[in-house]
């Protein structure tokens, strides 16, 4: 008994201290707000282009399918450098080295490549654009079995995204000051930003798929670069006065 009316006793205590008309004026209600999300996008001229190659080589002995690859991948850096490039322009990004055993009785109307068979990938970054053509050029004649693409890219995609950043800021601001305008209220201040939605892929770039092509020289159209982003504004709004 002494334990329960202790406890009673505890109760009405807090019932005095926090009478209900504290409780009702205990915390200001939430802010009228208005959220609004601007959209923005910006166009950037290329100012990289990465070729990428391929090289495959296939031989019964290893070794000759190694030694194969290897001379291509060193003529075509050697054609790199008769361009204007430097050693560092040319990377390789990938290499292998696989066995297939040749069959008993292998199908005549396949395509199959039996014994060791190596590739390998090789980027060309060139930064003068208009010249990719010639650096395609350069590797087929070189023995590059195949060209995968050619990456258009802006060398600073961060001042594009934040460029296309500030832009939708602007247009997310007129629309608030808009439709606040029309809602008879006034914007009073921001209260989030928040960033989202933004297309700026790494290194901001456009690809070219590339097909071996013939003696003619390869000219190649980088085009424009284009970088979207999305940023939401929230407002706290009240009544004009």
């Amino acid at each position: 008994m002494k334990t329960f009316r202790r406890a009673a006793w505890v109760a009405a205590v807090l019932c005095i201290a926090m009478p209900g008309s504290a409780r009702a004026a205990g915390f200001p209600p939430p802010p009228a707000t208005l959220t609004v999300t601007g959209e923005a996008a910006v166009a950037r001229a290329p100012d990289r282009a990465v070729v990428s190659f391929s090289v495959q080589t296939n031989d019964a002995d290893s070794g000759a399918a190694t030694a194969a690859n290897a001379a291509i991948a060193n003529a075509l850096t050697a054609r790199m450098l008769r361009l204007g490039l430097t050693a560092a322009d040319v990377a390789t990004s990938a290499y292998g080295l696989g066995y297939n055993p040749r069959p008993s009785r292998p199908d005549p109307a396949s395509d199959q490549r039996y014994g060791f068979t190596v590739t390998r990938a090789i980027d060309v970054t060139v930064d003068a654009v208009d010249r990719a053509g010639a650096v395609v050029d350069a590797g087929v004649a070189a023995g590059a079995t195949g060209v995968n693409d050619v990456r258009f890219v802006v060398r600073d995609p961060h001042a594009a995204q934040r460029a296309a950043q500030t832009a939708a800021v602007d247009d997310a601001t007129a629309q608030a000051r808009a439709l606040a305008a029309a809602a008879g209220v006034r914007l009073v201040r921001i209260l989030s930003i928040t960033p989202g939605g933004e297309a700026a892929p790494p290194g901001l770039m456009r690809m070219e798929p590339m097909a071996m092509t013939a003696a003619a020289p390869t000219t190649i159209d980088p085009g424009n670069l284009t970088v979207s982003a999305q940023v939401t504004l929230r407002y706290a709004i009240a009544p004009l006065k």
